[in-house]
């Protein structure tokens, strides 16, 4: 298996501390959306490997759980674009959405509030991509950082049942929508450039 780093980085959130923020989210005492909504903003974030305002912008129509695609229209990089859904997580993401209104799924939330949930969660449990200075880490990752821990979780083998082949860098650029693998590895997860060619 591909030797990665699965602890937490300036660029890497183990799957771990993924699951410990979201039992920390109550303890935002966010008033105008309910913890559950928050978590799911998180788990789409993650499980889809989605920029911030991909997911914030989410409309329930645009999310098919029997194509598992969502609808992301004009991206940072694509005049339309379409996220993936993976399999395991259709039948919590059905249970959820079944209960929502349509229009927006996060309506009225805006990329600043969702910043400052990350920044007060970042001290709440000590997470270094949320607590370290960009002008320290050279890294934007403070709203990325579900999207690359994703990425960086799946080749190092976090989320693969004992049936299943490991994924491969090219799977990962897949999901994360990037137009070259050596964008995904070099420098969008900070892979070993070497450790990848002895791979491929």
């Amino acid at each position: 298996m591909y030797e990665l780093q699965v602890e937490d980085t300036v660029n890497h959130l183990s799957f771990e501390t993924f699951l410990k923020v979201m039992d920390t989210i109550p303890e935002l005492h966010i008033r105008k959306w309910k913890d559950e909504d928050v978590r799911f903003l998180f788990k789409i974030m993650y499980w889809s490997g989605l920029r911030p305002m991909e997911a914030i912008r989410l409309e329930k129509k645009d999310v098919h759980l029997r194509t598992r695609t969502l609808d992301l229209h004009q991206t940072k990089t694509k005049g339309v674009d379409y996220g993936m859904i993976p399999y395991h997580f259709v039948p919590e993401l059905e249970a959820w959405i079944a209960e929502k209104e349509d229009g927006r799924l996060f309506q009225d939330l805006k990329y600043i509030t969702f910043y400052f949930w990350l920044k007060r969660l970042g001290k709440m449990l000590d997470i270094p991509a949320w607590t370290t200075p960009k002008s320290e880490s050279k890294e934007m990752t403070v709203g990325h950082l579900m999207r690359k821990s994703i990425g960086k979780n799946l080749l190092a083998g976090v989320h693969i049942a004992p049936d299943e082949k490991e994924y491969t860098i090219y799977d990962v650029q897949a999901l994360l929508r990037h137009s070259d693998p050596l964008v995904t590895g070099k420098h969008y997860l900070k892979t070993d450039i070497n450790a990848l060619k002895k791979r491929y």
